[in-house]
């Protein structure tokens, strides 16, 4: 069921901060624009985009396509995008049209390859695809809802982890941890799926896709303390579980990753997302709305960390 706006996370921040800093505060569209005053200074709030980036970074940080070109470029370790615009877009699309630019970036990256929305998030619509044909249909697929796509290599993601910048300084740093259950030597893999869910660990849509996923392995018995893992996806939204990193070199690594990600667009405010294969570190994109829906409600300590962060973020549109 889809959350209301005003029982956002973000929103009931907001209020809050406004009450402490003693900002004006008036909610348009169903809470989902915040205007904020204070001193006769005027400064929004729209989604979860905040009035301190500029329109042209906003514009890059959507455009997961353009994020690959422009680290590439800059010589900034990332995952490749190739993107490919809808037919309707003739007057951009070669007059060989997509496909044979398509199957040449498919044995390219090779098989499994991801095709998602170019500038989708939260995990949706982002599709595996194993061969021709379900290439073709996830492209056709896609198409019917967006203008643009993009395709990337699959990879064998050990880590997935988040940097919330600000200014060039982090503010937070957590990794995404897959759903998975593990296993006691006696239930049965899907018996182990349908007790996490019972058990507030998996919602119904995340057990779900985790049948689905495993349709094939539901009757295997795992191991006493077999650890395994129920979905490739590592977004928050799709079952993962955020887990907060401290200081420490890899800390400092990502941190450092996530800084120039952060610079190469020109980006003030936003969430850096980069992902570990074969212990390389790469930046998979980055999002200039800063959500922390799904990390707040994880431990009830995060949602003091995400207030300060959205607090600091509000100073500095206001130029504190």
């Amino acid at each position: 069921m889809t959350e209301a706006n005003s029982q956002r996370v973000l929103v009931e921040l907001i209020k809050e901060i406004a009450a402490d800093q003693r900002y004006g505060l008036t909610c348009f569209s169903h809470d989902w624009i915040l205007r904020l005053e204070k001193n006769g200074a005027t400064r929004h709030i729209f989604g979860y985009n905040f009035e301190i980036n500029s329109a042209t970074a906003e514009l890059l940080a959507g455009d997961k396509a353009a994020i690959a070109d422009l680290l590439a470029h800059q010589g900034i370790a990332n995952v490749p995008h190739r993107l490919f615009l809808h037919p309707r877009l003739s007057g951009y699309v070669s007059a060989k049209g997509n496909w044979p630019a398509m199957l040449a970036s498919a044995e390219e990256f090779g098989y499994p390859l991801v095709c998602k929305p170019n500038a989708g998030t939260g995990g949706l619509g982002v599709t595996l695809v194993n061969n021709v044909a379900e290439l073709e249909l996830a492209v056709y697929t896609l198409f019917q809802k967006h203008r643009g796509i993009s395709f990337s290599p699959y990879l064998e993601i050990d880590q997935e982890f988040r940097a919330i910048m600000l200014d060039g300084e982090l503010q937070l740093l957590y990794t995404k941890r897959r759903p998975h259950v593990v296993g006691d030597g006696q239930a049965s893999l899907m018996q182990l799926i349908q007790a996490a869910q019972a058990g507030g660990q998996l919602s119904a849509e995340a057990a779900g896709q985790a049948i689905e996923n495993k349709q094939n392995d539901l009757q295997t018995v795992p191991a006493v303390g077999e650890e395994v893992l129920l979905g490739w996806k590592h977004n928050l939204g799709a079952g993962s579980s955020p887990q907060q990193l401290g200081d420490g070199p890899l800390a400092s690594q990502l941190s450092r990753l996530a800084r120039q990600a952060q610079q190469a667009i020109n980006i003030r405010f936003a969430s850096v997302d980069i992902v570990e294969v074969q212990g390389e570190h790469r930046v998979l994109e980055i999002n200039s709305g800063v959500m922390m829906e799904h990390f707040v409600r994880s431990q009830p300590e995060h949602r003091a960390t995400a207030k300060a962060i959205y607090a600091r973020a509000i100073e500095r549109m206001f130029g504190a």
